[in-house]
């Protein structure tokens, strides 16, 4: 039961509480004890100077003794706790009311005494006690005289051996009697109004709690939130420490869902991967294996044959190989840049003329348009140049027959960059794939693809885009497919002038 933090406080409060009543407990009974033995010292201020007054002189100006006998059997009669002492000028005592045997000092200290005659003083005061050595005592004491002739002190003490007793008793019935019932009333309100504060504040604790096991349960998945499930709008510390909670959970389910579909990724990159270099590796060894057993039965023009498609497998496996080579290089967060300022106009140019003859083979019209020349952009040249290259090949291939691809360059509105948009009247891209369209091997394969694309062109592209702190765009126009992207203007950019068409 004591393993949960509501125990430990309630017990640590009860603790408290205790301390404190024992505490208030022994303030109270020693307060209660000297405003006793003030009073009764109060009381009886003047015992002593009334006996005193009636202690009578001998013919010699001395005590009578014969009286003072008298005296003290008298008063061992009446108040047996009341002690008469006679004191000479420096404290001896040459008197008393006890019996000697029960006398453990001879003289008494005279300090308290004269504070007493002076009247400088506050009661309780306390002196020496003629029958111990360490317990003072209150008192009253007044000068005896024979005329004018100073013949010492009569000291009396006040509650002889039983007045601690006594005022003990006193005090703890006076505190019984007032402030028990006060004292054991305010302790139990304050009990249970810290058990009540300290239940409201670890239940929200214990709410935050159950949440983490329960998110610890669903693998860190999904879990509610601490603001809805406590209902706290408060600005404390256990506030913020579900807010900082409900943000972590949040964030922790995210990275699970990433990791897992990266890993998914990973075993369909691993599947993909060992399928695209099986193929051509099993070919080109397919048809090497046969050129080695059968090369004798061949002749030259077969020979040739298999020699060419061996080296067609051959060199889409160093394709592939190469591209994942470019593509873990640009992966890599520390991959630097080679920026310079270069046309954009001119590279987009040098791309067309080469991709032109295969657009003249399929009758492609490929146009180009650019509201700038030259467009200076800020990249690296040759990253920028394989994007290029590989948007307009993509476009090229998927497109029919007598199509069309569009290329157009212009400046954004607030003119600080340079837009690229290539744009074909192809097949397009089917919607259930346009979201994995730069995932590693993926393919839009259609009829009109060649299929011999190993699909990591778009997702190298899309790696190099990011690296310029851009994004490659995607979409479906219903007549074919639009990719655009831009980058960021060299500042000594040339005006606007008319346009140019290729």
């Amino acid at each position: 039961m004591l393993k949960t933090l509501y125990a430990k406080l309630a017990l640590t409060l009860i603790l408290l509480l205790f301390v404190t009543a024992i505490v208030y407990s022994a303030i109270s009974y020693s307060l209660t004890r000297q405003r006793i033995m003030g009073d009764l010292q109060r009381e009886n201020v003047d015992i002593a100077a009334n006996l005193a007054a009636e202690i009578p002189q001998t013919v010699a100006a001395g005590i009578d003794r014969q009286f003072t006998e008298q005296l003290f059997h008298l008063m061992k009669i009446v108040n047996p706790d009341v002690e008469l002492y006679l004191l000479d000028k420096l404290g001896g005592i040459t008197d008393s009311s006890v019996a000697a045997d029960m006398l453990a000092r001879e003289t008494v200290e005279m300090g308290p005494l004269h504070r007493f005659l002076t009247g400088s003083h506050a009661f309780p005061l306390f002196a020496d006690d003629p029958r111990t050595l360490e317990q003072p005592v209150t008192f009253s004491v007044a000068k005896l005289y024979a005329g004018d002739k100073d013949l010492g002190f009569l000291y009396v003490t006040l509650r002889g051996k039983d007045h601690d007793t006594y005022q003990r008793g006193r005090a703890i019935d006076l505190i019984s009697t007032i402030g028990l019932y006060a004292l054991v009333g305010s302790l139990l309100v304050s009990l249970l109004a810290g058990l009540y504060i300290f239940r409201r504040i670890t239940s929200r604790l214990q709410k935050l709690s159950c949440l983490i096991q329960d998110f610890e349960h669903t693998g860190y998945r999904q879990t509610e939130r601490y603001a809805d499930v406590a209902m706290d709008r408060g600005d404390d510390e256990i506030s913020k420490l579900g807010a900082s909670y409900d943000g972590l959970a949040e964030r922790i389910a995210e990275q699970i869902q990433l990791l897992e579909a990266q890993d998914q990724n990973r075993r369909s990159f691993i599947a993909n991967i060992s399928h695209d270099l099986r193929t051509p590796l099993t070919a080109t060894q397919g048809y090497l294996e046969m050129l080695q057993h059968k090369y004798d039965s061949l002749d030259d023009t077969q020979r040739r044959k298999y020699l060419g498609i061996s080296l067609k497998h051959s060199k889409r496996l160093q394709s592939l190989i190469t591209n994942l080579f470019e593509l873990a290089k640009l992966e890599d967060y520390n991959e630097a840049l080679d920026l310079e300022i270069f046309s954009l106009s001119d590279l987009v140019n040098d791309v067309l003329q080469g991709s032109q003859p295969i657009a003249n083979n399929k009758n492609i019209n490929l146009s180009y348009t650019s509201s700038v020349n030259p467009l200076l952009v800020s990249g690296d040249l040759a990253m920028i140049d394989r994007v290029i290259s590989n948007l307009v090949s993509n476009a090229l291939q998927y497109t029919q027959e007598n199509g069309t691809v569009t290329i157009t360059l212009s400046v954004n509105e607030d003119g600080n960059d340079a837009e690229f948009v290539i744009e074909d009247n192809g097949p397009g891209i089917d919607p259930t794939h346009i979201d994995n369209i730069f995932r590693r091997f993926n393919r839009a394969d259609n009829q009109h693809s060649g299929g011999s694309n190993a699909g990591l062109g778009l997702t190298i592209a899309q790696r190099i885009i990011e690296l310029h702190a851009s994004c490659l765009n995607v979409e479906n126009t219903g007549d074919g497919t639009r990719f655009s992207f831009s980058l960021s203007r060299a500042k000594n950019s040339f005006c606007p002038i008319q346009a140019d068409k290729l």
